[in-house]
């Protein structure tokens, strides 16, 4: 490995590592935050997913007028404002403050794909920074508060800037890999897959209490999801580049979340460490998805990934918004989690049809060198 490659790989690892803590944070507060409760709480946990979706169509417009430098700064540097600012006051300064700090993760989401190029240092970085949001952001609340807890991950984005402006002009990309996906069929598939993933991430410490999990061993649940998806983070783009069978990777990858789900739906108090361990695997979906957008994105341009991330998190917002209505409507998980099913169910159909034009021979010979 060139000594420019590896420095390219840090900085996409830095980078990806920002993606999700302001999420995950939230998540883990959300049970704590005194200024969010009720039909409040269902919207915060929808609401990263619209912002980073229509945030996802401004990405293309400024890489290509201003180049990626100047796009990830400005992403950045939005990012560290709108998180330090949205525990500054009541509930509406904090929906705010979560809309345009996922704004902020869509541009950069959006670009990162095209400095990545199917390098598990993203998908490590994107489950690493979801996995110590979780974890740490509990204990912050402990021993401070809320807004402590949520507000420290301002820090993050400012050292990764600090990072950014280290490096150089403008990263070049190797060239896309070669065979084509069905862009409607891969938004699809990465609408429902980002549903999941984010109900679990918004939810599970919810769904947890709400069955008589204490709060600390719920925390630590999905502390312990977020973790258990780092090794798939890590497997799943090289599994995506050589499994012959795309379709059986696809089922592979949906089964975890089948199981998870089913366990916190018949018996959620019975084994949650169990229901939150296969759900953290069920995570190999999304890179799944993240790297089959990286390695068949044309050429440097932005357009897929804003338009399969842009809709895809539009429908996954929908998703996650009507689990969290219906919720609010039964005073139960039963029905939403009934609708989680049929969502992996529609997860597994879209992708098998993403991948069924591409073919395993294209995909094999899509691995990058």
């Amino acid at each position: 490995m060139s000594r420019g490659t590896a420095v390219s790989a840090v900085v996409v690892f830095a980078l990806a590592l920002n993606l999700r803590p302001a999420v995950t944070s939230l998540g883990a507060a959300l049970p704590d935050v005194s200024v969010a409760g009720g039909l409040t709480a269902a919207v915060l946990v929808a609401l990263p997913l619209w912002a980073i979706g229509l945030g996802g169509w401004a990405a293309p417009w400024l890489y290509g007028r201003v180049g990626t430098h100047r796009t990830v700064t400005v992403s950045l540097v939005g990012l560290a404002s709108s998180l330090a600012g949205r525990v500054l006051g009541g509930s509406a300064l904090l929906l705010v403050g979560t809309v345009l700090a996922c704004l902020s993760l869509a541009v950069l989401g959006t670009v990162l794909p095209l400095l990545a190029r199917g390098s598990a240092a993203y998908p490590l970085g994107l489950g690493l920074g979801s996995t110590v949001g979780a974890l740490v952001t509990p204990a912050a609340v402990t021993s401070s508060s809320w807004r402590v807890g949520l507000g420290l991950w301002a820090v993050a984005a400012v050292l990764t800037q600090q990072l950014w402006q280290r490096t150089p002009g403008e990263l070049r990309v190797p060239r896309a890999a070669s065979g084509k996906v069905r862009p409607y069929a891969l938004t699809v598939y990465f609408g429902l897959v980002s549903t999941v993933t984010f109900l679990i991430m918004g939810r599970l410490p919810g769904i947890l209490r709400d069955a008589g999990v204490s709060p600390a061993t719920a925390g630590a649940c999905l502390a312990l999801s977020m973790a258990l998806g780092l090794p798939m983070m890590w497997l799943v783009p090289g599994w995506t580049r050589r499994w012959p069978n795309q379709t059986l990777l696809v089922v592979v990858l949906a089964l975890p979340n089948v199981v998870g789900v089913t366990g916190l739906l018949v018996a959620p108090a019975a084994a949650p460490w169990l229901w939150a361990g296969v759900t953290g695997l069920g995570m190999g979906s999304l890179a799944f998805a993240l790297t089959t957008i990286s390695v068949r994105s044309a050429d440097d341009s932005p357009a897929l990934s804003a338009v399969v991330q842009g809709v895809g998190y539009l429908v996954a917002g929908v998703g996650v918004l009507a689990c969290g209505w219906l919720y609010t409507q039964t005073g139960s998980w039963r029905v939403p989690l009934l609708l989680v099913l049929a969502i992996l169910l529609g997860q597994v159909v879209s992708g098998h049809v993403t991948v069924a034009r591409a073919g395993s021979a294209l995909f094999l010979r899509g691995r990058p060198a």
